[in-house]
């Protein structure tokens, strides 16, 4: 997926290419008649080809879009973003096989158009199935543990009587107690961003904690979002671990209750 600066690079290039493709498209309408049937009908191919890949494009520039603001990501959801991902993998395969029959060089730019379009779709469709997430921004989180903290820590969503998360710039604040477990009336958005984890101490200062994988000195483990149905409502928790990585699977291990947590001198004893 893309932020920042990656995304603008990547909105002015699919800017540019949609551009291109619109140009090429009216162009097309505007050639005369083939000398013969055959060739006609494989100009009209080359046409039909040139306006699907066209509309494989605008569909990858509104999918890129989307994400300029997790505000109108998240205000499209998950069925948005599908159907546009459905317009740019059918247009891209379509454009392909109608210029792969249609005739004049301009075909080769229709047939560019549906590999490139292709691949891309190819790389958002599995970043988004590697990350376990839908292809939509979402506002990024900043979770803040006491510090000293190791063990579980349970966030619990759309409780009715707890305070919202604060929003600084942004970023949603998680401000989580020594107990280990914290609730909001917030929803839990869905998509991508990008997390921080850090351990407060009582001046304020802030020690970042690293999310990594095995044997990298990681201090966040076992992220998972929960959802049960209780008394006709559905109830979402997202889980994760904090603290050495041999700490977190003897954790696993012994199947310790969640929220469960110790102070460090606890863990060293």
């Amino acid at each position: 997926m893309f932020s920042g600066a990656a995304l603008a690079v990547a909105l002015t290039l699919i800017a540019a290419w949609f551009a291109l493709l619109c140009v090429t498209l009216w162009k097309l309408r505007k050639l005369p008649p083939a000398a013969d049937r055959d060739r006609q009908i494989r100009r009209y191919l080359t046409a039909a080809g040139i306006g699907s890949s066209t509309v494989a494009v605008g569909a990858l520039l509104a999918l890129h879009l989307s994400w300029i603001s997790p505000d109108i990501s998240q205000h499209l959801g998950v069925s948005t973003i599908k159907v546009l991902s459905l317009f740019l993998f059918w247009s891209t395969l379509l454009g392909f096989f109608l210029t792969l029959t249609g005739s004049g060089k301009v075909r080769f730019l229709g047939m560019g158009t549906s590999i490139l379009t292709g691949m891309w779709w190819f790389y958002l469709a599995m970043g988004a199935g590697i990350s376990m997430s839908a292809p939509i921004a979402r506002h990024a989180n900043r979770f803040l543990i006491p510090h000293g903290y190791i063990g579980w820590v349970e966030i619990k969503y759309d409780e009715k009587d707890a305070p919202l998360l604060p929003n600084d710039h942004g970023m949603f604040s998680y401000r989580i107690p020594i107990t280990g477990l914290l609730r909001t009336a917030s929803s839990l958005e869905t998509g991508w961003a990008s997390d921080e984890y850090f351990y407060f101490a009582d001046d304020g200062s802030l020690h970042p904690l690293k999310s990594t994988g095995w044997g990298a000195g990681g201090a966040i483990w076992g992220n998972e979002v929960e959802t049960q149905e209780v008394s006709g409502r559905s109830k979402t928790a997202l889980y994760f671990f904090v603290g050495p990585e041999q700490r977190y699977h003897r954790a696993v291990t012994n199947n310790e209750p969640r929220p469960f947590n110790e102070s460090h001198a606890d863990a060293e004893r």
